[in-house]
């Protein structure tokens, strides 16, 4: 019976060792586990700071990343001073020009530079945004009526449209915030089309031979300002304003041949571009793309 009670309590001692160390075993498993968790947990977090760090954007920023597209409401004009204030006319000699199987042997191309007034009109955008910085491209459009006053007086007036396509990067502020301002600045390529604004004269530009559409065409600058309130990533208010310092240096009209030489009120002695300026207000939404 000793022996039996020795060998029965060596039998519990041994289970109860065993026990001890599948416990040990089990706790340094645990701790183990948790350890390599919470390294691949730092490294997460380490990855996820160095990629905020680089894209410019903050742990607590509203919005770090994001694609999006959107639609404007546009309040458009160019300003009614310089040339655009309907009274300036530019000429330009083609040379030989056969339009419709007619030849138009150096008869000058006249073209009227109206004067148009604000209107609204409409607009399309597509951008992306990292952090506090952002880069769009948008379309806007907007119907005129052109005005041109003629000496006696007579006064012309025709349908117009200013069109532009917009090259803009941002910079916001207040980003840890839903609702954020910002600044712009950015190029523009405007071009204005006029119905019946350009005339092919005889040689003494007192003869009306033909009668057509002119486009003028140019490149400006913007810089702007706005606000814009975000709904999370996928939905935003947005409205703002920007002026726009245009040259237009290329007419295209009734001789259909595009003309970089603009000379002012019939004297080719005076040469240059047309100076359109004009401060422009928007406002719309954006909507996230994933």
């Amino acid at each position: 019976m000793g022996i039996l009670a020795c060998l029965r309590e060596t039998q519990e001692w041994g289970m109860a060792q065993r026990m001890k160390f599948n416990k040990a075993g089990l706790l340094a498993l645990v701790l183990i586990t948790l350890t390599g968790l919470a390294g691949v947990a730092w490294a997460d977090d380490d990855s996820d700071r160095e990629a905020v760090e680089i894209s410019g954007a903050k742990q607590n920023d509203f919005v770090k990343s994001r694609t999006y597209v959107g639609g404007v409401g546009i309040s458009s004009t160019i300003d009614q001073w310089g040339q655009f204030t309907g009274t300036t006319e530019t000429i330009f000699n083609p040379g030989t020009t056969v339009i419709g199987g007619v030849s138009f042997i150096g008869n000058p191309e006249l073209d009227l530079i109206p004067t148009i007034q604000r209107n609204f009109g409409f607009g399309a955008l597509v951008g992306h945004r990292e952090g506090p910085w952002a880069a769009e491209v948008s379309y806007w459009r907007s119907d005129h009526t052109g005005t041109f006053y003629f000496a006696g007086p007579v006064t012309f007036t025709s349908p117009a449209r200013l069109e532009s396509l917009n090259i803009d990067f941002k910079r916001y502020f207040f980003t840890q915030f839903p609702t954020q301002p910002f600044v712009s600045v950015g190029f523009s390529f405007p071009w204005l089309w006029m119905r019946q604004g350009s005339y092919i004269t005889d040689p003494t530009q007192t003869t009306t031979i033909r009668v057509d559409d002119e486009t003028l065409s140019g490149i400006g600058f913007n810089v702007g300002a706005g606000l814009e309130i975000y709904l999370g990533n996928g939905f935003s208010l947005i409205g703002g304003a920007y002026e726009t310092w245009t040259s237009f240096d290329q007419i295209n009209g009734a001789s259909k041949i595009a003309t970089n030489s603009v000379y002012f009120n019939n004297i080719p002695a005076d040469v240059g571009s047309l100076a359109g300026n004009g401060l422009n207000l928007y406002v719309g939404t954006t909507f996230g793309v994933e």
